[in-house]
């Protein structure tokens, strides 16, 4: 039968039906397909794997194939999966493609059937997209993004014009792991060379992940590795550090190794709280840096040095500053502490007392001892500072692992949290497997405007694998530096000297039990600010923040100039995944405009950034703005959209224990009817001109309030 003799009404379904890597497929091949990526393995050991949406391939080779390909189902940690396997290696080794049914994700399992050498690791592609854009973070200091570079931990990302995203990155051993990428756009994923050996029985995984936009892919990737780390990212309000206003003395902060010496340290810091208390400024921990342990040769607190020599000598508070102890100055403060902690110094006693590699400990007993004597002393959340390069075990296929396991068993064993600091990118992939890790920070010693591109870029790296960003310390004068922090969803904290404090900043980021209130999810760059930033077009950068409602995300956008032309931004709201009308509120000048989906936003930069809420306006006409004053404004920790329907808005206002009433505003075509089930309002005001309204309104029951908040009946 010829060709066009066909009839395409039967064929054309059955070809539809046929995955796109089966069509022209080799022989003896079995092929596994989810809506996303297409794999095929065949029996002379050559593998591909297509990305559906842009034709993406990566393929390799498998030396001396074993055997007929099995096919398989099951389910693991990640979900529902079809698998393809085959044994290499003289039957030494096997090789697994796992494709997840609901997932855009694949898994790459090495396994040594045999003990044998570390050779010829699985996966080794012969092609990666390189021609497209290429995203990955460094292998020193903080672990900073870069574009166009392929740097040797991962995670890679590989990007198009369109955002469609492709990630690549080691799925465990994340410590030891090492990724590879030759002139030839080949690649190749597995454990550290330097690690010759491998036992029988040992498996080594690599994770692939796709999305829609890079940020859709950064979520499915960093879900995939929680799945398999069987980790729940922590809520951001879990602990005092995440939840409320702390004061620091870290790196560039007043008092960093310095401190009033007629006050003694001690004395310093409780005159801090005084302060802070007189005006009327809540705080609900103090973070102690390095300054308060014994270093260095001479074990002196005043010590600074970063090479080996100069780390913890003991672990416990120096006497001369604290002669009473951590516990007695913590009771006297009467607030949780956070506490920074380096590497163990080679002539610290330490070394004989346990079980060390390389600068740290590995023995449960040492970190049993250093739990207990920090909860004792009151401390919240230890700071694992230095990892990138003094804070290391020795590189093998244990030590790095149990130095991290290790701290965090203790740790969790004593209900303390985990700040990674100095964090690189194998660190931020193993803090999946440890749930006391809550919080990183994304960004160098002192916040300030040079570092916001790095911390936004890394902020998406922490967001995807549930860790809270932190910016680190910086003074409360400095506004768009406490807006940034805010947005971040993660801790909040300044350190500046007594009588320097901006009351009127720092009450605009809390209640007044110093309870935070922020977004659910951190601020990062907007697919678009990558695909800019990618061809380096030192465009605005514009990050987005979001808060869940009933009627719809609110999104807090923040933007800024790299160049010192430019005034404004204008973005199109597809852009921002707008797909339905809302407000646009600017937070520095209190005003606004509704915009539809089609439509654009334009941000000015007043003083060098600008910020502007858009919240959803619903059927009837009604928008709701939260509480202004604050920089979240529709935080759920201030107030909650439950319900819309019928264009009436149902939402709950949270006050702390004894505070007063607040103003809370919104938008509507005309002026709305407010009513309060629980609490009151009082004093409604409708500006006809900006269609803006506020209210005043007083907790009741349980310090809140309930709202109805309807458009006039007609």
């Amino acid at each position: 039968m010829s060709i066009s003799n066909l009839n395409w009404r039967l064929v054309l379904p059955f070809l539809l039906a046929v995955p796109p890597c089966a069509l022209g497929q080799k022989s003896g091949a079995r092929t596994a397909h989810n809506s996303a990526i297409d794999c095929s393995l065949s029996a002379d050991g050559s593998y591909v794997v297509r990305y559906s949406a842009t034709g993406w391939k990566l393929d390799g080779q498998l030396p001396e194939p074993v055997g007929k390909v099995k096919s398989t189902s099951g389910e693991d940690k990640v979900g529902r999966f079809h698998s393809l396997a085959i044994s290499f290696s003289s039957g030494a080794r096997r090789a697994e493609i796992r494709v997840y049914d609901s997932r855009p994700t694949v898994e790459f399992r090495d396994e040594w059937v045999s003990a044998g050498d570390n050779t010829t690791p699985f996966p080794t592609f012969a092609h990666v997209p390189v021609e497209q854009e290429q995203l990955s973070f460094q292998s020193i200091n903080f672990g900073f993004y870069q574009f166009g570079k392929l740097n040797p931990e991962g995670p890679w990302v590989f990007f198009d014009k369109s955002a469609h995203a492709l990630i690549v990155s080691p799925a465990d051993h994340f410590l030891v792991s090492k990724m590879a990428a030759d002139e030839t756009g080949g690649a190749t994923i597995g454990i550290d060379p330097e690690i010759k050996s491998m036992p029988a029985g040992f498996v080594h995984t690599t994770l692939l992940s796709t999305g829609d936009g890079v940020n859709d892919a950064f979520s499915s990737w960093g879900s995939a590795l929680l799945a398999i780390g069987g980790k729940h990212a922590a809520p951001n309000n879990a602990d005092a550090l995440l939840n409320k206003l702390g004061y620091w003395t870290d790196n560039k902060t007043v008092y960093y190794y310095k401190f009033d010496e007629s006050k003694g340290y001690a004395g310093t810091l409780l005159a801090v709280r005084d302060e802070l208390k007189r005006l009327n400024v809540p705080i609900g921990y103090m973070q102690i840096d390095s300054w308060f342990y014994p270093k260095g040769p001479q074990s002196r607190w005043e010590t600074k040095g970063n090479t080996p020599e100069f780390g913890e000598t003991e672990y416990r508070a120096d006497k001369t500053l604290f002669p009473d102890g951590m516990k007695k100055f913590q009771q006297n403060l009467g607030l949780p502490l956070v506490t920074h902690a380096r590497w163990i110094a080679p002539q610290s006693p330490y070394h004989q007392q346990y079980k060390m590699s390389g600068n740290v400990a590995i023995d449960p007993r040492f970190w049993q001892s250093t739990a207990d004597y920090l909860h004792d002393a009151g401390v919240i959340t230890y700071e694992q500072d230095w990892l990138d390069k003094n804070a290391h075990a020795e590189t093998n296929l244990t030590d790095p692992g149990a130095f991290l396991r290790e701290m965090n068993d203790a740790m969790q064993a004593q209900n303390m949290s985990i700040q990674y600091c100095m964090t690189l990118p194998s660190d931020y992939m193993a803090s999946t497997q440890y749930p006391a890790v809550r919080t990183t920070r994304t960004s160098g010693d002192g916040f300030e405007r040079r570092k916001w591109d790095r911390f936004l870029y890394d902020s998406e790296l922490a967001k995807a694998v549930g860790l809270w960003p932190w910016t680190d310390a910086f003074f409360s004068k400095d506004l768009g530096n406490l807006v940034i922090s805010t947005l971040s969803a993660g801790p909040v904290g300044v350190g500046d000297a007594i009588g320097d404090f901006n009351v009127k900043n720092l009450m605009s980021v809390i209640r007044t039990d110093a309870t935070i209130i922020k977004p659910d999810t951190p601020l990062v760059p907007i697919d678009d600010s990558y695909l800019r930033d990618s061809e380096s077009q030192n465009s605005p950068m514009v990050a987005e923040a979001t808060t869940a409602t009933a009627n719809g995300d609110v999104r807090y956008v923040f933007a800024y100039p790299r160049q010192a032309a430019e005034t404004s931004v204008t973005i199109p709201l597809t852009k921002l995944g707008v797909r339905n009308p809302v407000f646009a509120y600017d937070w520095r000048d209190h005003t606004g405009s509704v915009l539809n989906p089609q439509d654009s936003l334009t941000i000015g930069f007043d003083s060098g950034w600008g910020y502007v809420v858009l919240t959803p306006v619903n059927a009837g006409g009604v928008a709701l703005l939260g509480d202004t004053e604050k920089i979240t404004p529709m935080g759920r920790t201030r107030i909650s959209v439950e319900a819309s329907h019928g264009g009436e808005l149902l939402a709950t206002v949270h006050f702390a224990a004894g505070e007063g009433p607040r103003v809370i505003s919104g938008y509507a075509a005309n002026q709305p009817e407010v009513k309060a089930t629980v609490g009151s309002v009082t004093g409604i005001h409708f500006d006809p001109a900006t269609h803006i309204f506020s209210i005043a309104v007083s907790a009741g029951t349980e310090n809140r309030a309930v709202l109805s908040i309807r458009p006039p009946k007609s």
